[in-house]
C-alpha cells in the first residue's frame, strides 16, 4: 500500500501541484488587474525576476520530487544524501503548505474555497507522508547495511 502510494500516486499528485502552480501563474500574469491596482505603481524589476526564480525553483522541486518517488532509474541512480535532503525539503514545504491552507480553510466560513482548501490540505500531508516513508526508507537501508 505505502508503495503504490508513494511510487504512482503522490507523483501525480506533485505533478498536479506544479500544474496548478501553472495555471495560478498564467491567470495572475494575463488577467487585466482590477481597480485597486491601479492605484499603485508597478513593482519593481527585481520583485518580479525574484518571483519567477521562486516559481522556477518551486516547479524544480516538486517535478524532482515526482521523478524521485516515480521513476526507479532516477531512485537508484541518484546519491541518497541528495535524494534525503531533495524529499525532506519537499516534504517540509508540503507541511507548510498543509498548515497555511488549514488557517484559510479554519478562518472562512464553507463554500467553495473551503472545499478547495481542504484538498489542497490532503494532498499536502499526503505527498508529506510518502516524503517522510521515503526519507525513512532510506535510512533503514542504511542501517542494514551498516550492520551487514
Amino acid at each position: 500500500m505505502t508503495s503504490a502510494l508513494s511510487r504512482r500516486v503522490v507523483p501525480v499528485l506533485l505533478l498536479l501541484q506544479v500544474t496548478y502552480l501553472a495555471l495560478m501563474t498564467v491567470a495572475f500574469t494575463v488577467l487585466p488587474p482590477d481597480t485597486a491596482e491601479l492605484d499603485h505603481t508597478d513593482a519593481p524589476a527585481v520583485d518580479a525576476m525574484l518571483s519567477v526564480a521562486v516559481t522556477l525553483g518551486v516547479v524544480v522541486a516538486l517535478a524532482g520530487a515526482a521523478a524521485l518517488l516515480g521513476l526507479e532509474k532516477a531512485r537508484t541512480r541518484s546519491p541518497r544524501a541528495l535524494r534525503v535532503a531533495w524529499l525532506t525539503v519537499v516534504g517540509l514545504g508540503q507541511v507548510a503548505i498543509a498548515a497555511k491552507a488549514l488557517v484559510t480553510v479554519l478562518g472562512q466560513n464553507p463554500g467553495p474555497d473551503t472545499v478547495i482548501g481542504s484538498g489542497m490540505v490532503a494532498v499536502a500531508l499526503c505527498v508529506a507522508a510518502a516524503c517522510a516513508v521515503e526519507v525513512r526508507s532510506a535510512f533503514h537501508v542504511m542501517g542494514r547495511n551498516a550492520h551487514a
